[in-house]
């Protein structure tokens, strides 16, 4: 029997490379992560309040609401490279052009809406749609591999950033993030991306399947965006993850301006921040692994179990060593969100029209991380603290998982002899 194109190690190399690439340095690392270490910095320079500052993340992830639904529409029709490789050149140099801010909320507000929209096209639903048109038996495996990526870019991005704040001010780190985006993933997408795989040669990479589903999903068939819609399992999922999303990205948001109010180093507190990567780039290809196995909701309450616990413990104002844990537990949770979402929408609803599915419910996840950031900075601004933050992303969470227990089982596309 001739040898399955995804039996072999080597199969598919390239499209992981560019999505560990692409999403490494992707706009979720390069303008989403970094964020809280411009936070203090634009207050002194320019005397805005936390929670101004932080309405620009909020507008960055708000406009991403807007942007995605339509990006998926276009990767769905013209193909994720054509839309992949413009959305970077586009978005990094807009990122670039925030050193050149002169003092005008209005001015900042506008580049971080510019840079939602035109960056759009360069997030992880981009990636998704690929993997999942090359990949279905071991798709778990290649979405955390790819997602690993996005763990990569949390690990290392904040220490680029803070290095770049320290060295010559926040100015050249926005231009030095922007260069990133146009050095790192642009060349690889130019030359390793492609949407789908070859057709001829050996045979095919799908797996192929008793059930009928997955014979429709292997050809690209599956729900369109109004009948999703249509099933429970879409809104459960999108109320999932607007409130795990809300709890998760309020932490990841505010964590350095939190330490820091609480007297810790800023070079130490970005460190924390990265240690949510290093929680994220392991956790992401176990939860990979994990899912082509198990059943998914269940992987994920597992890691949002831990997170929860983290956050409840940030509550006790802990040593900068549980701190650590504490961050890597939080980046666990936010690997397995991202990772289980994309995983589910394919196996839930198929490939037809996975972009604008897999963007609609990505959008429904920024909003919540728009909410969270928002909503956790006001708070600190009214109470001069942010546990009151911190016990509502508690409650958020424990919500998030319990709308996870209803999803309906679905075939993960095992083959007959």
């Amino acid at each position: 029997m001739p040898m399955r194109r995804d039996d072999s190690p080597l199969y598919g190399w390239q499209i992981m490379v560019a999505a560990v690439v692409g999403s490494a340095l992707s706009p979720a690392t390069l303008v989403n992560v970094p964020f809280s270490l411009f936070v203090t910095e634009l207050q002194r320079t320019f005397g805005w309040s936390r929670s101004a500052v932080t309405a620009g993340q909020s507008v960055f992830l708000a406009l991403l609401v807007v942007s995605l639904p339509m990006a998926g529409k276009l990767v769905d029709r013209a193909g994720a490279r054509r839309v992949a490789i413009p959305s970077i050149v586009l978005y990094g140099t807009a990122l670039a052009s925030l050193s050149l801010l002169h003092g005008s909320p209005s001015q900042y507000y506008l580049m971080y809406g510019l840079i939602a929209v035109l960056g759009a096209g360069a997030q992880s639903l981009t990636f998704i749609r690929v993997i999942s048109a090359w990949f279905d038996r071991q798709r778990g495996l290649v979405i955390g591999i790819c997602m690993a990526g996005f763990g990569l870019g949390y690990a290392i991005v904040p220490l680029i950033t803070q290095a770049l704040i320290a060295r010559w001010g926040w100015r050249c780190a926005y231009a030095g993030l922007g260069a990133l985006a146009l050095a790192g993933p642009l060349p690889v997408m130019v030359l390793l991306l492609h949407d789908a795989p070859p057709q001829s040669g050996p045979q095919v990479s799908r797996r192929p399947s008793t059930s009928e589903a997955a014979s429709a999903e292997a050809h690209g068939h599956g729900s369109t965006l109004a009948q999703a819609a249509r099933s429970l399992d879409l809104w459960l999922l999108a109320a999932s993850f607007l409130l795990m999303s809300f709890a998760l990205n309020s932490v990841q948001s505010q964590i350095v301006p939190l330490l820091t109010d609480r007297g810790m180093a800023a070079g130490t507190a970005a460190l924390m921040l990265s240690a949510i990567g290093v929680g994220s780039f392991p956790g992401r290809l176990i939860i990979g692994f994990t899912m082509d196995r198990l059943f998914a909701p269940w992987v994920a309450l597992g890691c949002y179990a831990a997170a929860t616990i983290a956050v409840i413990g940030l509550l006790d104002h802990p040593a900068a060593s549980a701190v650590f844990a504490c961050a890597v537990a939080v980046g666990i949770g936010l690997g397995a969100e991202n990772d289980v979402l994309g995983y589910l929408a394919g196996r839930y609803f198929g490939l037809r029209s996975l972009g604008q599915i897999y963007g609609a419910l990505l959008s429904v996840y920024l909003v919540g991380a728009a909410l969270g950031a928002y909503v956790s900075a006001r708070i600190h601004d009214a109470t001069g603290s942010y546990d009151g933050a911190l016990r509502l992303d508690t409650l958020a969470m424990l919500a998030a998982s319990g709308l996870l227990l209803p999803l309906r089982r679905y075939d993960r596309g095992e083959s007959t002899p």
